[in-house]
């Protein structure tokens, strides 16, 4: 029994040894269970023998929402635009990085129509049937909610920008329109005239 022992301390010492031993020093040694680390993955796209449909790609589970997005809950008609107006409030702070990351976007993504001031003078403004509005006109007074509104779901002629803006940036953008909106520009008090004496 003392030499069964021995033999099997013996050859469990031998493969120690020798499976530390690296010829290459990319190479893990010997993987006693290989499958482990290499598992098969899943190439997209390409058939898949573990589903009975047999596709690669799958669906999100019914009711889940990816990592780091929040769905947008408002409809796209005048009730839902009506209400995020009312309701919804920008949440990130207003700080000269953000309204600067705002102009980038405006600039990539808006300037072509509403032009670089807002006035809807864009290049692409004048081949279209009709003017977007001016920020420090018509749209003024357009509550937050309802820019975000517009940007995600487009309106009138604009197109929908969710698919090219996060909400973040989405807010982001809405802080400069609001710049470009002026809705903060207090006009400057007349001078005091004193009578002459």
């Amino acid at each position: 029994m003392k030499h069964k022992i021995t033999i099997i301390l013996g050859l469990c010492s031998l493969i120690g040894v020798t499976s530390c031993g690296k010829k290459d020093s990319n190479s893990p040694g010997i993987e006693y269970m290989p499958d482990m680390y290499r598992s098969p993955s899943v190439e997209v796209y390409n058939a898949n023998d573990m589903y009975a449909d047999s596709l690669g790609s799958r669906k999100p589970v019914a009711g889940t929402i990816p990592r780091g997005f929040m769905p947008y809950m408002y409809t796209n008609d005048s009730t839902g635009y009506g209400a995020a107006g009312r309701e919804l409030k920008n949440p990130i702070a207003l700080t000269p990085t953000v309204l600067k990351e705002g102009e980038e976007l405006y600039g990539k993504f808006c300037v072509h129509c509403h032009g670089a001031n807002g006035m809807g003078d864009g290049p692409v403004a004048a081949k279209l049937p009709g003017a977007p509005p001016a920020y420090s006109g018509g749209l003024k007074n357009l509550p937050e909610g309802k820019i975000f509104h517009s940007i995600t779901y487009g309106k009138g002629l604009m197109g929908s920008h969710a698919s090219q803006l996060s909400q973040e940036e989405r807010w982001k953008l809405v802080h400069y329109v609001q710049k470009l909106q002026h809705i903060n520009d207090t006009p400057a008090a007349a001078p005091v005239q004193t009578a002459a004496k």
